[in-house]
């Protein structure tokens, strides 16, 4: 699934387009709504740590466990009621992420 070839070289860019617009609105995501929503600190700790590991080359076992780990936290990143467009333009970011590494 996570295998080192062209693709990931490929699909490199769209990843870390991703990751920058994550890195821009989670952490305002987390001060506006993380009283109302305590599971955005977690996402917010396993998403950067994803990001590490993307960085670092991609464990395979680990990023996995990671994605799903985001998909159970996020509910396969369904958009709460609540919502600021700041917060749904993460979750789009964290879903892209997810659906650009589970085709790696």
């Amino acid at each position: 699934m996570f295998g080192r070839s062209n693709h990931l070289k490929n699909c490199s860019k769209s990843v870390q387009k991703s990751f920058k617009t994550l890195n821009m609105f989670l952490p305002k995501v987390l001060k506006i709504h993380g009283a109302k929503h305590p599971e955005l600190m977690e996402v917010k700790q396993v998403t950067d740590e994803l990001q590490a590991v993307f960085e670092d080359g991609m464990d395979t076992g680990r990023a996995t466990a990671l994605l799903e780990k985001l998909r159970n936290l996020t509910r396969n990143y369904a958009i709460p009621s609540d919502a600021c467009p700041a917060y749904k333009k993460a979750y789009k970011a964290l879903s892209q992420i997810d659906a650009i590494l589970s085709a790696v």
